[in-house]
């Protein structure tokens, strides 16, 4: 129960944490960074900058938006686009409705 009492905000300081993401958003304030240093746009939304529960982040960040697993071997073209594999040279009677 030690984790109900942690995330209690009096309401001075939901009140204070309003009015620094107001300045933020104007600009009167330094924007708040990521883990990796990085800064977080003040305009992108609470729920995409703070992270899923079971991810246990501290801090927010949008590094749960990004790709988690990046495989070296990945092309965006997984055939050939565009490519004829088969085209028919023979009328087949029944093929088509017309």
């Amino acid at each position: 129960m030690a984790t109900a009492s942690v995330a209690f905000k009096s309401r001075e300081d939901h009140r204070k944490q309003l009015e620094l993401e107001e300045a933020r958003k104007a600009g009167l304030a330094p924007a708040e960074l990521d883990e990796d240093g990085k800064e977080i746009n003040p305009h992108i939304p609470q729920y995409m900058s703070s992270a899923p529960w079971y991810l246990n982040a501290e801090r927010p960040s949008l590094k749960h938006q990004r790709k988690w697993k990046s495989d070296p071997n990945y092309t965006k073209s997984w055939y050939d686009r565009g490519a004829k594999i088969f085209q028919a040279d023979k009328f087949r009677k029944g093929a088509c409705e017309k």
